[in-house]
């Protein structure tokens, strides 16, 4: 057999041996039945979805604040659970729910170094109006800040794990030091595992 045909034959079998392999991917539901006691993604969506309403629909803390549109910061949120979470995911969650109500700023600590090349660029260029240039030091600060916790609870009984999770949020006046708002969420989770006899 010549180096043509030996080729083309293996090149044949390559195709063949691919084209049986059967990959199939789908989309599941968010909101679909818990699989584990553990915490799962439909579990944290909701929690912070609650957590955000409540604070947007407390009508006296928005009568307090007025139509100012307060400036805030989230200090990270405390993981004090056994379960791996992504708590940075959560806290941009929470940030990003709040900043589409329209009723609060937030501060965004990560002044680049490209952040500050423009400022130096507009004081600098003579072209821009002094009077409107930014210049380094003139940011925002912080009014209040949000931080919280969420903290697990498990016990295993005759075969069956119960796990209770309290997710807590406090916003915090900065200049006065109140506690201004505060809320938290349970979720409780059960999981059963079955034993088979012989």
């Amino acid at each position: 057999m010549n180096t043509a045909k030996l080729f083309f034959l293996t090149v044949s079998v390559a195709v063949l041996a691919s084209g049986c392999q059967s990959i199939t991917a789908r989309e599941t539901q968010l909101d679909r039945k818990a699989m584990t006691a553990a915490l799962e993604p439909q579990d944290v969506r909701r929690t912070v979805e609650k957590m955000v309403d409540s604070m947007l629909v407390d009508q006296e803390f928005i009568a307090e604040i007025g139509g100012t549109r307060p400036v805030l910061d989230i200090s990270g949120i405390k993981n004090r659970s056994s379960m791996h979470l992504d708590m940075a995911s959560i806290t941009s969650s929470i940030r990003t729910k709040l900043l589409r109500s329209r009723r609060f700023r937030f501060m965004d600590w990560s002044t680049s170094a490209e952040d500050l090349q423009m400022m130096n660029d507009q004081a600098l260029n003579g072209m821009t109006d002094p009077a409107k240039a930014v210049r380094a030091g003139q940011q925002s600060a912080a009014q209040m800040y949000l931080y919280g916790e969420l903290t697990e609870m498990r016990q295993h009984v005759n075969g069956v794990t119960d796990r209770y999770y309290k997710f807590t949020l406090n916003l915090k006046d900065l200049r006065t030091g109140e506690l201004v708002w505060s809320d938290e969420q349970e979720i409780r989770k059960q999981q059963e595992t079955s034993t088979f006899g012989f």
